[in-house]
């Protein structure tokens, strides 16, 4: 069974029934995270302070020049791809349904803004889940699917729009 989502798709969660108890009884939630990036001569080093995740280094270093500047749009990619795949995962979970697995795909689209700069337009995920279908399965996917549809925090936050701000400091 193939699986696709667009980020554009992507509804609320917040907006669903009775999803999430935090929302249902009043309690708000709200969480930071933070990374650090660190220039190392040529390449870096995404410091990410978690048990769950090693430091990642982009070596710029040992690429051709022409070859450089998609790393943010694979993080991108990356991000909302892991966020959509757990809340499968826990979709699946909670729907009763055994998957031997899956693989994801994500690709981003790049395009121009109305001032002529390059940003990403869109990015098409694609799930391929490992599951043997028969009648009951095969509407538990659908209630699964119809869930997922409704997103994950990263492509509500996408599509909403993210606030960035930025500053230098010496």
């Amino acid at each position: 069974m193939v699986w696709k989502c667009w980020a554009s798709e992507a509804i609320s969660f917040i907006r669903s029934n009775h999803f999430f108890a935090l929302v249902v009884f009043g309690l708000s939630f709200k969480s930071e995270t933070k990374i650090e990036l660190e220039f190392l001569k040529q390449d870096l080093r995404i410091k990410f302070h978690s048990d769950r995740m090693r430091d990642l280094i982009l070596k710029r270093s040992q690429v051709p020049r022409e070859k450089l500047g998609s790393e943010a749009r694979r993080l991108l990619a990356a991000s909302l791809a892991e966020c959509m795949c757990s809340t499968l995962l826990f979709l699946l979970k909670w729907a009763g349904v055994d998957s031997e697995g899956f693989k994801a795909t994500a690709e981003t689209i790049t395009s121009k803004d109305e001032k002529g700069r390059l940003c990403v337009d869109s990015i098409n995920l694609t799930v391929h889940l490992d599951i043997l279908e028969d009648v009951e399965t095969s509407k538990k996917i659908q209630r699964v699917e119809s869930l997922l549809k409704r997103g994950c925090l990263i492509s509500r936050s996408l599509e909403r729009g993210i606030r960035v701000r930025y500053s230098l400091a010496k």
